[in-house]
């Protein structure tokens, strides 16, 4: 792994990781928390959470839902 990639990439837990994976594959909160069986209220919170421990976004949203950013490396993806 590259260490600029390393040094910048924050551990998040497996259900972090999940929801922002079922987010990344349902285009709407509702449907992501339909998915990890929680509140969209949950979701909500939690990606404000994750967010700002990141300190970047990794969706943008729109009138259609959200949509990944391309900060995967925030999360620890292997090129």
């Amino acid at each position: 792994m590259n260490a600029t990639l390393q040094s910048t990439a924050v551990p998040l837990s497996a259900d972090d990781l999940a929801l922002v994976l079922a987010l990344t594959r349902a285009p709407t909160l509702a449907d992501a928390a339909a998915r990890r069986g929680v509140d969209t209220s949950t979701v909500f919170r939690s990606l404000q959470r994750i967010e700002k421990q990141l300190g970047r976004r990794l969706f943008e949203r729109d009138r259609r839902g959200y949509h990944a950013t391309g900060q995967r490396h925030l999360l620890g993806h292997r090129p």
